[in-house]
């Protein structure tokens, strides 16, 4: 697109009257919006700094306004083409808008901090002021935003669906700011396209010269430079196109706060899954989660204080709070899922080596084996609460109540089921095979005699003296007892009713033979 055309408006924001009346088209109108300051290679347009039109060339083909799109700097005057008030003009007019200069640096320092932010935030602000309901049901009425990004390959990884995002953000704010509640998709069809050579650039201005005649001014006779100046005084004379409000101000402000809090959360966060993934859990999880949260809401809040007392940005501010809370609880609640499991896992491990242990070692039979395990199982339990004690974030309902009814229920089973585990089968079969290999001693055949004496005294009582004592030497043995059960009625029944003898001993004579 180039050539000459007719200045309208020019480069300081004053109306030409001595300018030559545009006819207007019945094929539309194309607005092409240029970056001040900067030469577009694929859009090489005559006068960038300035409003022109260029009239219709033949049958089929619309006028073309060119307007340059806001600043960054600004100027003195505030609603000058500094502001966008010349590109708000020209699209209120036009069929179709391709707004150039967008670079691959724009698009990654954030669209909405660029200049082109603030073109946009111009345009939708002043079509946002002349809006009519009923225009929502009218796809006629309906304006085709081009976003054309200079990209070095036209098929490269631009991210086109976050490039339209960041438009409807935008308009989201321009329309809190004007108090309308509308989509995009209700006034704009927005296209990004990405122009890599001078085919590609082509290609955009073949599609918006077909949406041209979505103007209003394709079905009119009217002059394209009276309805131009006119929309233009319009602006200028309210507002529109100025500098942005505070309530966008406000707004963008939030965005910033909202991105700028998520993503030291998120290094934290980040952190604490790649502790979790290596099965570990994190030291004192639930205070810090829960600090984390607090701090970073706390700070949210108080950098968008002011938002919370205009009407038009504190429902959005609320809006971003949420979904700032929503990103971070919901990692949250998967890490503290995640530890918990590994917690679970390393006390289960750790159950079934003790019971690996003392595997042998307790009385046999199934009822002895769990009576004298159920210390471990008690103590398995024990510990897992007291570690869930750290991971407890009692604000989210993360609580230690259910994990520890859950790892109640497996120690049981892993008691129940352990003896028929490959571990506890592995463990008796190699005891088994220990002792069926163990080597007896070589003995000596040997025959030997021993003497063994057993004496009693039973004096006069009733039993109240007892006692025992012994001695041994090699194979023979002296055992003497004494007992004053003598006159106890028990005693004599046995001896059928004749007191005991007062000694009695009983020699024994023993024989070992090993053979």
């Amino acid at each position: 697109a180039g050539g000459g055309g007719v200045t309208i408006i020019s480069s300081t924001g004053e109306i030409n009257k001595s300018s030559s009346p545009v006819p207007s088209s019945s094929s539309g109108v194309v607005a092409i919006v240029t970056s001040p300051g900067r030469a577009d290679p694929y859009f090489a347009l005559a006068s960038a700094d300035s409003v022109s039109a260029v009239g219709a060339g033949g049958a089929g083909q619309p006028v073309i306004i060119t307007a340059p799109g806001a600043t960054l700097a600004g100027g003195v005057d505030a609603h000058s083409l500094h502001c966008g008030s010349g590109a708000a003009a020209a699209a209120a007019i036009a069929g179709s808008v391709v707004l150039t200069g967008i670079t691959e640096g724009d698009v990654q320092a954030g669209l909405g901090s660029t200049r082109h932010g603030r073109t946009l935030s111009a345009v939708f602000t002043n079509r946002l002021a002349r809006y009519k309901p009923e225009e929502a049901e009218d796809e006629s009425a309906k304006t085709l935003l081009i976003l054309a990004v200079n990209s070095e390959e036209s098929t490269g990884d631009l991210d086109t669906d976050a490039i339209a995002e960041s438009a409807r953000l935008m308009f989201v704010e321009a329309a809190a700011s004007v108090g309308t509640k509308v989509d995009i998709d209700a006034l704009f069809e927005v296209k990004v396209v990405p122009v890599a050579n001078e085919a590609d650039a082509a290609k955009v201005m073949e599609m918006a010269t077909a949406a041209a005649s979505r103007s209003h001014l394709a079905s009119s006779n009217g002059s394209v430079t009276g309805a131009l100046t006119e929309v233009y005084s319009h602006i200028t004379g309210s507002g529109h196109a100025a500098d942005p409000p505070i309530v966008t101000e406000v707004l963008l402000g939030c965005d910033d706060a909202y991105a700028r809090h998520y993503r030291t959360a998120r290094a934290k966060l980040a952190a604490w899954k790649s502790r979790t993934a290596r099965g570990l859990t994190v030291d004192r999880f639930g205070r810090m989660a829960q600090d984390l949260l607090k701090r970073t809401v706390d700070q949210y809040d108080r950098d968008t204080m002011v938002a919370a007392g205009l009407p038009n940005a504190a429902p959005y501010r609320l809006e971003m709070r949420s979904k700032l809370i929503g990103r971070i609880e919901k990692p949250v609640k998967e890490i503290f899922e995640a530890q918990v499991a590994n917690l679970q896992r390393r006390t289960l491990k750790r159950f079934e080596s003790s019971l690996l242990r003392r595997l042998g070692k307790s009385p046999e039979g199934t009822e002895n084996f769990y009576n004298s395990n159920a210390d471990a199982l008690r103590s398995a339990a024990l510990a897992f609460e007291v570690a869930m004690d750290d991971l407890e974030v009692p604000s989210l309902s993360l609580t230690k109540a259910i994990p520890v009814q859950e790892i109640s229920g497996k120690l049981n089973s892993a008691l129940v089921d352990f003896p028929d585990t490959p571990a506890a089968r592995m463990r008796q079969l190699s005891e088994v095979k220990a002792a069926a290999s163990r080597e007896k001693k070589p003995t000596q055949r040997s025959i030997d005699f021993g003497l063994d004496f057993v004496g009693m005294i039973r004096p006069d009582g009733y039993g109240s003296l007892q006692g025992f004592a012994g001695y041994q030497m090699g194979g023979n043995q002296v055992i003497v007892g004494v007992c004053n059960d003598a006159d106890s009625p028990e005693v004599i029944s046995q001896f059928g009713g004749v007191r005991p003898p007062f000694i009695r001993v009983q020699p024994k004579l023993k024989l070992d033979i090993e053979l």
